[in-house]
């Protein structure tokens, strides 16, 4: 009997989830996120721009146990769903981090074509300077520490799983309602980083991880999972290490 009871949860896996499951994983994942970002954007003297917060070791390792619970929770709950995990496709190869390294690079630049843009014809020139990350890339290898190189990885992991695997886990006809939702989210808890890079972040960004994977012929969430671990190490921008 319990056999057959296996054997029967194995063939009724579930493929698509329902809105109350995306729901639900976004409270498990994103809710102390977004009440802690809005809660700092709320004080922010200038809702527009800020400077990113400097995280310690400490702060990336307590950073990095958090979200370790917080994914295994939503994992639980999926594996209980007899959610189909085998439908995330993550491949792990040279042209996957090739396509990894040349994501990040085209939004980086994008990036930083919207904050020149916005500088030109907004911000008198001060947003984009504002922007740039004043140290040279190379220089920039020497502040990366373990602790800084784990909790990108697992954050990068983390958030595209949510936006390209859970919120695209769907059904089809309703994915781009879906899609609608994620840039939302996303930028909701980037509030903190000021309006304009919540934007960028949220809708920009969003959009182009978006269309670039949903056109994939052959799906592969690693490269999005290496672009955004890259972007967390380095920033968003890159034309500022080579000012």
């Amino acid at each position: 009997m319990i056999y057959k009871d296996i054997l029967n949860r194995k063939k009724r896996k579930l493929h698509y989830l329902k809105c109350w499951d995306v729901f639900l994983i976004t409270v498990i994942m994103f809710s102390s996120f977004i009440v802690t970002s809005f809660s700092t954007f709320f004080h922010l003297t200038d809702k527009n721009m800020t400077e990113i917060p400097e995280f310690t070791t400490a702060l990336n390792w307590q950073a990095f146990i958090f979200q370790v619970i917080l994914l295994g929770i939503a994992f639980l709950y999926l594996y209980f769903r007899n959610f189909d995990f085998s439908q995330w496709k993550i491949t792990i190869n040279l042209k996957a981090i090739l396509i990894g390294i040349i994501l990040f690079i085209g939004v980086a630049l994008l990036f930083d074509l919207y904050f020149m843009l916005l500088s030109e014809t907004i911000f008198d020139n001060s947003i984009f300077y504002e922007s740039q990350n004043e140290a040279s890339f190379v220089s920039s290898f020497s502040n990366i520490d373990v602790s800084l190189l784990f909790y990108s990885i697992l954050n990068g992991f983390y958030e595209e799983i949510f936006f390209l695997g859970v919120c695209l886990s769907v059904i089809p006809k309703k994915r781009i309602y879906y899609f609608i939702y994620s840039v939302f989210i996303r930028y909701s808890f980037h509030t903190y980083q000021g309006n304009l890079s919540a934007i960028a972040i949220g809708f920009l960004l969003g959009s182009i991880y978006y269309m670039l994977y949903t056109k994939m012929e052959e799906k592969n969430l690693f490269p999005f999972f290496l672009a955004h671990a890259i972007t967390d190490i380095f920033g968003a921008g890159i034309i500022g290490y080579f000012l």
